[in-house]
Parts: structure tokens; sequence; C-alpha cells
């Protein structure tokens, strides 16, 4: 009779409605490649029902156990308490957008910090660029390594540092998350997380922050920028092969000639410098593995800048 009740209760659990999870109002993913290609990612968004804690209702569900010993990526939210709670998936509280002329069905939120524990450097992270261009809502949204602009002021279009990714003007970036590298800059507002590794104990957990911005209330200097990087604008200061474990060819602008070269450091320091170089190529031999920025000189008299990755 136990037997037929339980069965009977299980047909008739199955013959009720699921019920779906909701969809918010925005998400979008993130995709994280290691120097020996272990992959993986993120999902992040707002919902003006969500909260800033772990909503299982929206797919969210907080990872007790340690970080991958080799590589992972999980995401948190912003804001104490609940900083501590990682999660592949944060959907943060979202807000309609308003001020002077909103862009409409915008719905933000707060940063939401994205950690990194990668033993293999650098980390190359992508993302559906159109998601972001082709909304006004988050067209000046940013993913960098640090919140010194948070801290000390919005940062001049003009001004824009290597590591500040502006999602509607670009699909891809390098980041270095090892210690070493982000230590070096004691300047530098990093953000980190004491978590557990796997055989590692507690580390500290260094971090990115996804800045979503749709207008330039938003202090966001990739508001301006992606204005300025159309489809249709001839491109600038190509490097190939990206990463290279040595030679990379420069290309500039068709009828442009390579006049000077010079790479700098991750702390700023010139390393290397060549002059009227032809063909146009440069050499990151003997130099260690890591994220550089190359500054070259056209003969339009104009500066290109790009980021080189040497494996």
């Amino acid at each position: 009779m136990l037997r037929h009740t339980t069965l009977l209760i299980l047909l008739l659990l199955r013959l009720l409605p699921v019920q779906a999870q909701p969809t918010a109002q925005f998400e979008t993913t993130f995709y994280f490649e290691d120097a020996i290609g272990n992959r993986d990612s993120v999902i992040v968004g707002y919902d003006t029902l969500a909260t800033h804690d772990i909503d299982p209702e929206f797919g969210e569900m907080e990872i007790l156990a340690p970080f991958d010993s080799v590589f992972e990526v999980r995401a948190g939210h912003f804001d104490w308490p609940w900083r501590e709670k990682l999660s592949k998936k944060i959907i943060d509280r979202g807000s309609i957008a308003v001020g002077p002329n909103p862009p409409e069905d915008c719905y933000s939120g707060g940063r939401i910090f994205i950690f990194v524990w990668a033993t293999h450097q650098p980390v190359k992270v992508w993302w559906d660029r159109p998601t972001f261009l082709n909304s006004r809502c988050y067209r000046a949204s940013a993913l960098l390594n640090h919140w010194v602009d948070e801290l000390a002021g919005p940062i001049a279009p003009e001004n824009i540092p290597p590591e500040y990714a502006c999602l509607a003007a670009e699909d891809s970036i390098f980041f270095d998350m090892s210690e070493e590298y982000l230590t070096a800059d004691s300047s530098m507002a990093r953000i980190s997380l004491e978590k557990e590794v796997q055989g590692l104990g507690e580390q500290s957990i260094y971090g990115l922050r996804f800045f979503p911005a749709s207008t330039p209330y938003d202090y966001s200097p990739c508001f301006w920028v992606t204005s300025t990087r159309e489809a249709d604008e001839p491109p600038g200061l190509l490097i190939y092969p990206n990463p290279t474990s040595g030679e990379a060819n420069i290309q500039l602008p068709e009828g442009v000639e390579v006049l000077l070269i010079e790479l700098y450091g991750a702390n700023g320091a010139l390393l290397r410098q060549q002059r009227n170089v032809q063909p146009a190529q440069f050499n990151l031999s003997g130099l260690p593995s890591g994220i550089y920025q190359l500054l070259v000189m056209g003969s339009d008299g104009k500066r290109y800048w790009e980021r080189v990755v040497k494996q």
C-alpha cells in the first residue's frame, strides 16, 4: 500500500507544471582562457527583482569548494557583506536608467567582480561585442583589473590605460592575473579576495571589475572611445602573431611607414627601441612571458599603441 501511495505521489509531481527559471533583464557571458588552453566562463547581469545576495531563482549558486589548483573563474557581488559569496552566475540588483535622455529598456546596476585563479599566465578574456555596441544602455561598459577610477576620479579618454577594455570598442583582451604582476605597482587599487585553492590553502585571488555604463554621467571614458571606433574605420596598428613567442610583424594603415618602434613593460619602463625598421618586425625573444605595450611612430606623424603578449 505504501509503495502504491509513493508511486502515486511521484506521478502527481511529474504532472505539476515546472516553474521556469526567470530570465534576467540583462545578462551576458565572459569567456576566459589561460596560456595553455584551459577555458572557463561566468555569466553576469542585472534584474530589478534580483538582490545583492545569492538568488537561486536566477540560477545563482554559491560555490563553497576551493578554487581549482590550475584554472578557475568565479563571479561575485560588489557590495559587502555578500562579496565573499562566489558563483558561476551573478545577477545583481538592477535599476531603470534615469537622468537626461536615458536609454530605453535599460536595467543597469553596480559593479560585479570576476575572480580569476590561473597558474599559467596571461589570461585571455573575450565577450560578445555587439551586445554592448548595439545597445546604448551598455555601450560605455568596461572591464578592468583595478578600481583606481572609483577612488581617484574618472579617467579621461586620452589617458585610458592598456588594461582597460572598452567592451563596445574591442572584443577581447589579455590580463596578467599573477600576484607578481598585480602587486608590482603599489599605486594601483587591485581587486582581491582570500579564498581556498586546492592543495595550496588560502590564497589571494585577484579579480576584474565589470563596470556597466550607458551615458557620460557614469564617468566612463569608454562612452567616447566607442564613438570613434566604428566598423568602417580603417585599422590602425596590427601586430601578428599576437601572442608571440619571439618575432612579431607590425602593420600600419596603407601607405604609412614605420619610423620608430618602442616596447614598454608593465611598469611603464622603456625596454627596447628600433628606428626605421624595414621590414616592419619586432623581436621579443629573451623577454619574460607577459603583457607588453608597443608604441609605433608612423610616417603620417601619428603614434599607434597596441598590447602584445609574449608567450
